[in-house]
Parts: C-alpha cells; structure tokens; sequence
C-alpha cells in the first residue's frame, strides 16, 4: 500500500526543486561572481578557525564557491571537493595547481592518489550544496541522497564535521518537507546572511 502523504510530499519537493533551479539558472555569470563574493563574508566565521573545507563545484547556477577556495589557499586551509564512489561520497583535496579528469556523472574529479582522500568524518567543515532550504536549515538536494548517506552519523552525534549549506538567498522557501532520513544542516550561509539551527 502506498502512503500517500510521503508521496504527497515527494511531489512538493520535486516542484519546489523544479522551481527553484530554474531560478538559479536564470541568473548571469555577473550576479553569480557577485553572490560568491558575498558569500564568502558570511562564510568567513565558520572558515576561521579550521584546518580542512569540503564545498563542490558550482555549476547550473550554484553559489560560486571560487572566492572561498581563494581564500583558504591564501590561508593554508586544505580544501577538498567531493568524489562520488558507490553510493556515498569520499573527498580529494586540491589546490590551484591540481589537475582535473571527467569522472561519474561527467563531474571532474581532483587527479589525487585515494590514498589523499578524506573521509565524511575526517572533515572539519562541509560547505553542502543544496537546491532549497527553510528556517530550520533542513535542505533538498539535488535527489540522488549522496550527502544524506555519507553524514547520516552526524543525526546521533556533533560534529566536526560542522555541516553548513551554502545558497542564493532566493533558494529559500517556507518548508522542504523534510524526511526522515534527511540530514539536518548546522547553518545555512547566502549572499545575503547567515540562517542559524535553532537547537
């Protein structure tokens, strides 16, 4: 038997995510550069006072994550982007010289031995992707539930790593609708400000 209410919910969050990648997308690469730049204001505290940061590459119309990469290097802060394997997510650390190859999903992967690789648990701030967010920095991703699974052992336990997602301000909404098995974010960083877990 089917319940309907997660089906219910599934669709408002495939409409929400339909909605706002479209706005995303609609926006110019001047506008992208500019909310990178603000971005990284508001993602400065959470960088501060670590020694490793895991984003992604941005792409569709994602918040450029370029100007906080800049500034790790300048800071000797490891970054790190993901590599997708399986089902779960394992991450390669880079830097302005390290060269790139078109891996799974036609994403380019940092050309690191895996013995480089660090795992979800290894990290000390996650900048997480994300398509929409609410008030209490629950997200929806992009569906595929790669970064549910890899953090689901930070919903029993605190972190490091501090998980905080990172988005245009308009990618906010009133309620993802989140699911039991969605990993809630310790913040949420914009162009615009910082949205705080209420704990």
């Amino acid at each position: 038997m089917v319940d309907t209410h997660i089906d219910k919910n599934k669709r408002v969050r495939d409409d929400i995510r339909a909605q706002i990648k479209k706005q995303r997308k609609a926006l110019s690469n001047s506008e992208l550069a500019i909310a990178g730049e603000k971005l990284l204001a508001n993602c400065k505290p959470f960088i501060d006072n670590v020694k490793s940061v895991a984003g992604y590459q941005a792409m569709l119309g994602e918040i450029p994550l370029n100007a906080v990469f800049d500034y790790c290097h300048q800071n000797n802060i490891t970054t790190l982007l993901p590599i997708m394997r399986d089902q779960a997510l394992m991450f390669a650390p880079f830097d302005s010289s390290t060269s790139f190859s078109v891996k799974q999903y036609g994403i380019q992967e940092p050309d690191v031995p895996e013995s480089d690789w660090l795992r979800p648990n290894d990290l000390d701030l996650v900048l997480v992707p994300l398509v929409a967010f609410d008030a209490t920095c629950n997200r929806i991703g992009m569906g595929g539930g790669f970064y549910d699974r890899s953090f689901e052992f930070r919903k029993t336990k605190a972190g490091p790593p501090n998980l905080v997602g990172v988005a245009h301000a308009l990618q906010q909404v009133d309620d993802v609708f989140a699911q039991s098995w969605d990993v809630a974010l310790d913040s949420i960083a914009t162009d615009a400000r910082v949205v705080a877990k209420d704990y």
